[in-house]
């Protein structure tokens, strides 16, 4: 019985290191956020930093890698390619009652211990609004939230082998 007890606590052990570190190998603890670049037709001054922002938060919040200014064991780098605003839902007088901003960023993960846990992903999130309602006046908010999503789907990827 207590060699069971034993067994039990080292697996939730396990399954407890795994969870919070994902699939890295244990020799991947520091990770540097490379400058966003925006190759997107609309370009919003403030996107890129907002962007981030979002990815060096969650990665801070979600997992155990410090983030470096340079030569992290992980390097993203991210390219911004699309900043859309386009009518979702149209009423019966081919007026738009909902609009659509997407925002698209391309990732690409590099490792110089581990070249296995290079990976290159493009990413898209978005957010409806009522067209009645001006873009200016809720666009910080919106793309505070899409950057966030994107994050999490950036995070996701990175730390998970699936």
């Amino acid at each position: 019985m207590r060699l069971l007890g034993g067994g039990l606590l080292l697996l939730l052990h396990a399954c407890a290191y795994s969870f919070r570190s994902g699939a890295l190998p244990t020799d991947v603890q520091t990770l540097t956020v490379a400058p966003l670049t925006n190759e997107a037709p609309l370009i919003i001054p403030t996107l890129t930093q907002t962007m981030a922002e979002a990815l060096r938060q969650k990665f801070i919040a979600q997992s155990s890698l410090s983030l470096v200014t340079e030569k992290g064991d992980l390097v993203l780098y991210g390219r911004i390619t699309d900043f859309k605003l386009a009518p979702v839902a149209i009423q019966g007088s081919q007026q738009a009652a909902q609009n659509r901003l997407s925002i698209t960023l391309v990732v690409k993960c590099t490792s110089p211990k581990h070249p296995e846990l290079n990976w290159e992903q493009s990413f898209m999130n978005f957010a409806d609004f009522p067209a009645s309602q001006p873009l200016s006046a809720i666009q910080e908010t919106l793309i505070a939230d899409i950057c966030d999503r994107i994050a999490q789907d950036v995070v996701n990827k990175t730390l998970s082998t699936w």
